[in-house]
């Protein structure tokens, strides 16, 4: 947490899921001199693993990054996020609200970097990002998730056993973070399902995520909705297995 000298705090952040985008917030954060709290949570994050910061604060406006609200938030709390109902191609992303709320001016790195939280890869091309800026900002989107050697090593090895559930590829894929998975098979196949011990993700077409989200309401979504973006669930069962199975193969 870092600590504003000589001067009455008006807002405290809370951070939710680690990503290129949340660590760039950190840095916009930490160069403002603003008060927050990061305990660089995985994606999923929840507002109750701060309910101990929260009810120190006193009067101060607490402001929620991309965090599940399991817990009431108080009345005066400001909700930032660009998931679920907030996801879009023309909303702001998460790290342009907090931009906006500082007046803070965000540079092209900062600018791709919200392109990319919006749109993958093809929001970066629409942004104007080369290739090596592309390939720079997914490589740092993946280190900022947690993604290790290792992991991306895995995922080549996991890609050799693609299979197709109707016009979707699918991976098995022993890791929760499929960024790995993810970013290789750009370009490659339009529409990709990741299934991992205990979660669940597609990247495609916005009428596959409009079907999940409608099924699986405890599911999480976002991206350039509703022509592209992703969709997630942390949980498997054989029902929610199933009931995604079923969704790929009728889907065209």
């Amino acid at each position: 947490m870092t600590k504003q000298e000589n001067q009455k705090v008006f807002f405290v952040f809370f951070l939710g899921g680690q990503d290129a985008e949340m660590c760039e917030i950190c840095k916009i954060l930490q160069e403002t001199n603003q008060v927050f709290f990061d305990k660089h949570l995985c994606w999923g994050a929840r507002l109750s693993e701060y309910r101990d910061e929260l009810n120190k604060i006193g009067e101060s406006v607490p402001v929620l990054i991309e965090l599940i609200l399991d817990i009431e938030p108080s009345k005066n709390a400001l909700i930032i996020d660009h998931h679920g109902e907030n996801a879009g191609s023309d909303k702001p992303t998460s790290i342009e609200q907090v931009a906006s709320l500082l007046g803070v001016r965000l540079n092209r790195w900062q600018l791709l970097i919200a392109a990319n939280d919006r749109g993958w890869i093809d929001g970066l091309l629409k942004a104007g990002a080369n290739q090596e800026e592309i390939q720079r900002i997914r490589r740092y989107d993946r280190e900022c998730q947690g993604v290790t050697l290792e992991m991306e090593g895995d995922a080549e090895q996991a890609l050799k056993n693609i299979k197709f559930i109707g016009q979707v590829a699918s991976i098995q894929f022993n890791h929760s973070h499929t960024s790995p998975i993810m970013d290789r098979l750009y370009g490659k196949y339009r529409n990709i399902l990741v299934w991992s011990p205990y979660s669940v993700n597609f990247t495609g077409d916005g009428h596959y995520i409009q079907k999940l989200k409608n099924v699986l309401p405890d599911s999480y979504y976002g991206g350039q909705l509703p022509q592209r973006g992703f969709w997630g669930i942390s949980q498997r069962s054989e029902k929610i297995d199933r009931i995604i199975l079923t969704i790929c193969r009728k889907e065209k």
